[in-house]
Parts: C-alpha cells; sequence; structure tokens
C-alpha cells in the first residue's frame, strides 16, 4: 500500500510540473510548420482523415490546443463541404445557411469528420456542386489539426488579413441585380448605415429610399418627419416588410429607429 501512494504521488507531481507551458499559452497566434510534408487533419487523434498537407515554412493560424495538437484555421487549400439542401443559393457565388448548427464536413459524405458547425443564417461562398454536395470556401469558425511537433510559434500577432472573418451583411462583390436576395435572405432585421433619398417615382406611402455605396438598397416605409433625413447619412434599423406580389423593385424596410451620422 505504501509503495502504491508514493508511485501516485510521483505521477501527479510529473503532471503538475509538465503542464504550465500549456496554460502559459495564448491564442491565437501564428506558427510555422517545422518539417517537410506534415499531415493536417480532421481532428486530435491520428485516426481522423488527413484533409491537407503543408510543406516546411508553411505558416497557420493557431487557434488553441488539445494535448498534444494544435488546432489551426482551417486552410485556403483545404476543401470542406456541406449538404446542398442546407443551402439557399444565390447569385454571385454566395448562399445563405438554412437550419441551425450545420456541420461543415471534411468530404462530401455524412459520415466524414466533423470541422466546425454554422448557424442558421450564416452567409458563405460557394465554390462547387456535385451529387447533393457544396464545397465552400473556407468559413469562420472552421477547423484543422496539427500535431505540436510540427509547428513553432513564429508570432504572437495575427495579421487580421489572415485570420478568416464572417461574411456580415452583403459583401460588396455580390452583383446590383442579387443584392436585394442576399438581404432577404440573410435576416429580415435590418441594421445599417446609409443615405436617404428622395424617389424619382413615389409610391403610396414610399417616397424614399436607402442608398450604400452608390447602390439602392431598401425603399423606407413613410414615417413622421422622414423628410427631415433627406440626403443626409443616417443608422437605420428595421423589417423587411414581405413583399409576396413583388410589387416593389427592392425590399421595403419598416422603420423601428433612425438616427442622424453626425
Amino acid at each position: 500500500m505504501i509503495k502504491y501512494h508514493i508511485l501516485c504521488s510521483s505521477v501527479f507531481l510529473m503532471f503538475v510540473f509538465q503542464t504550465p507551458g500549456f496554460a502559459d499559452e495564448r491564442f491565437p497566434f501564428l506558427a510555422e510548420v517545422s518539417k517537410e510534408s506534415v499531415n493536417v487533419r480532421a481532428g486530435p487523434n491520428t485516426n481522423f482523415e488527413k484533409i491537407d498537407k503543408l510543406k516546411k515554412g508553411s505558416q497557420v493560424v493557431v487557434l488553441g490546443r488539445t494535448y498534444e495538437w494544435y488546432k489551426i484555421q482551417l486552410l485556403s487549400t483545404t476543401k470542406s463541404y456541406i449538404r446542398s439542401d442546407y443551402l439557399n443559393i444565390i447569385k454571385g457565388g454566395f448562399a445563405v445557411v438554412r437550419g441551425n448548427n450545420v456541420n461543415i464536413r471534411c468530404s462530401a459524405n455524412s459520415d466524414a469528420a466533423s470541422l466546425g458547425e454554422v448557424k442558421e443564417g450564416t452567409l458563405v461562398r460557394v465554390l462547387g456542386q456535385s451529387n447533393g454536395w457544396s464545397s465552400l470556401e473556407p468559413v469562420a469558425g472552421t477547423r484543422a489539426w496539427i500535431h505540436q511537433d510540427f509547428l513553432k510559434e513564429i508570432s504572437g500577432d495575427v495579421p487580421a488579413s489572415m485570420l478568416i472573418q464572417a461574411i456580415q451583411g452583403p459583401p460588396a462583390s455580390v452583383p446590383a441585380d442579387s443584392l436585394k436576395e442576399v438581404l432577404m435572405a440573410v435576416s429580415p432585421w435590418v441594421s445599417m448605415r446609409g443615405t436617404v433619398e428622395a424617389l424619382v417615382n413615389p409610391q403610396a406611402d414610399v417616397h424614399y429610399e436607402i442608398v450604400m455605396e452608390n447602390k439602392s438598397v431598401f425603399l423606407l416605409h413613410d414615417i413622421p418627419q422622414i423628410s427631415f433625413f433627406c440626403n443626409t447619412q443616417v443608422d437605420v434599423e428595421g423589417d423587411i416588410i414581405p413583399d409576396p406580389h413583388k410589387k416593389f423593385m427592392y425590399p421595403l424596410l419598416h422603420i423601428n429607429k433612425i438616427q442622424l451620422v453626425l
């Protein structure tokens, strides 16, 4: 019994003295691949699928750690997939996710490992479609794994340009003719900044529109003293009014809040 207790204590002490290095790590950080032909995996274990391969000197963004494995931001070269029936496809190569906590897979197979989940309403860029699956540009929140022996930290500061950002609102690259579709699909609630302008051909209860980046984006449902905001930049919040008969060229916004940008 005495030997048993001594052995347990020794193991405990070894664990305590070996782990502070992990606790001192700060994420994210920039790392470099230190060996040739390093496998990138779908999870923190060699049993997970190989999903990419990196050469010595390649740089990755490290997001966290699980034991001896580093969680890295998904690489631009890594393929990722989502079932096409979870997407509302939009012109311009974009789509909106339908359904909450939808898995992004490492291959076009429901049994493939998950690289992360996306929420309903997430805007993604679609690279291609085949056999009921869509391949995606890396999505914010997806990740891969590399063993710690193959990476070395080179900087605690990660350039913003290297971080995958969630696509917020309608991207500038979305064509003007599909902007309405994007806005309607992402969310019925809108918060945005633009300029209020009078319509050349007003309709009943609709005399103004809001313009963003020189594009007509919304028609504004009339509210008291809305003329006060004409030709000024504003922050506006509101709800998109359904238009099942496609009466309006652009989505009609019911304003809940509007204020001048000073």
